[in-house]
């Protein structure tokens, strides 16, 4: 029962531990799996390693920003215009890109954005297609087009069923444009005649500075990332109403004393009985030889063990010793009269097997004998 208790209450601990664990595990997981899908770290076929280093080897290197957008406007201004390219991870809704004031900032200088990934229209497209292009091929795999005529000035890569890469219509001096796929130019496209160049000639027409941001797929500097974790901290210690911190509080501390739970002090651990082999096997014979009604047997073969041990304890060898020469030692050696060894040299009779009473009274007046101190 007890045994059984235990094991309940680390059934219970683990799984609490097992909880608490993967909790963790979703709240400290690193920033990896889809959200880096279009990152320039990644060597798998949806990442951009590949083109980051295309471009290196072109001589118009891009650069990683570990930043918040934000804080791209307040670096020291430029003699040219810079591209951002921003690579979502997966197709984003129009209204999901974040157009604030800063890109609008960042359009007013002039500057461009390249957003990969803008969620569009489902048509009639063959999925995977080649678009041609002044720099060979464009292999495309995708059905979704932007409603837009393949005759626009806008739209810069397309076919009848609508626009793939385009610009967008704005009156600001910058231009802002958009792919409806984030696998443009993906590892995957590597050996395609003419992904990665296509992608490279519409990052560099604004002649400067290319930034692609690394900050959407989880990779920040080291001063953000503590910048971060303390606002984010202060902010929810600073939002939290007492009654829920006190909550949370609560939780913690139940779990806390579940898991120090001592009503009774100090687990002791129980320990199995040691097995004393020599008495199992006794206690097994006897159940034998009483089942086999081997009452004389027994009779006969304890009172020549007890004999043997007290004619060895008197001093006489192995040999058969007479009853008489017996009798004297014991007396001369114990001061007892002989008559204590009647038990032994006179067991019960056996012709008629004794009832049980009489053979417990037999064996406590052998032990008395053998108990008996021998000078």
């Amino acid at each position: 029962m007890t045994r059984t208790l235990l094991a309940n209450r680390y059934v219970r601990l683990a799984l609490v531990a097992l909880v608490l664990l993967c909790g963790l595990l979703v709240l400290l997981a690193p920033a990896t799996g889809l959200k880096t899908s279009g990152s320039t770290y990644s060597r798998a076929p949806e990442g951009y390693m590949g083109w980051f280093d295309y471009m290196q080897a072109q001589g118009t290197p891009a650069q990683r920003w570990r930043r918040p957008m934000a804080e791209l406007l307040e670096q020291p201004p430029t003699a040219e215009p810079q591209t951002l390219l921003r690579i979502y991870p997966g197709l984003v809704n129009h209204y999901q890109i974040n157009y604030d004031a800063w890109i609008q900032d960042w359009l007013s200088a002039g500057n461009t954005l390249i957003d990969l990934g803008l969620d569009s229209e489902i048509t009639a497209a063959p999925f995977t297609t080649q678009q041609s292009s002044p720099f060979g091929a464009v292999t495309i795999k995708t059905r979704r087009r932007h409603n837009l005529p393949i005759n626009s000035d806008r739209n810069l890569l397309g076919d009848s069923y609508g626009a793939i890469v385009w610009q967008r219509a704005s009156d600001q001096p910058g231009k802002s444009l958009v792919v409806n796929t984030p696998h443009l130019a993906a590892n995957a496209y590597l050996g395609a005649p003419g992904n990665y160049a296509f992608l490279a000639d519409l990052a560099t027409q604004g002649g400067g500075t290319i930034w692609v941001d690394e900050y959407l797929h989880g990779f920040k500097e080291a001063d953000v990332i503590v910048a971060e974790t303390v606002n984010n901290w202060g902010a929810y210690l600073a939002q939290t109403p007492v009654k829920v911190a006190a909550i949370q509080i609560a939780i913690l501390l139940g779990i806390f004393l579940l898991s120090q739970n001592r009503r009774l002090g100090n687990l002791a651990t129980v320990k199995a009985a040691e097995v004393d082999n020599s008495q199992a096997y006794i206690e097994a014979l006897a159940a034998v030889l009483r089942k086999a009604e081997s009452t004389s047997f027994l009779v006969d073969m304890i009172a020549k063990a007890e004999r043997s041990s007290l004619q060895k304890a008197l001093g006489f060898n192995e040999a058969t010793t007479n009853e008489a020469a017996l009798k004297a030692a014991w007396t001369q050696q114990t001061g007892q009269s002989n008559q204590v060894l009647t038990p032994l040299t006179q067991p019960p009779q056996t012709a008629k097997p004794p009832s049980e009473a009489t053979l417990k009274a037999w064996l406590a007046q052998l032990q008395r004998i053998r108990q008996t101190p021998i000078r």
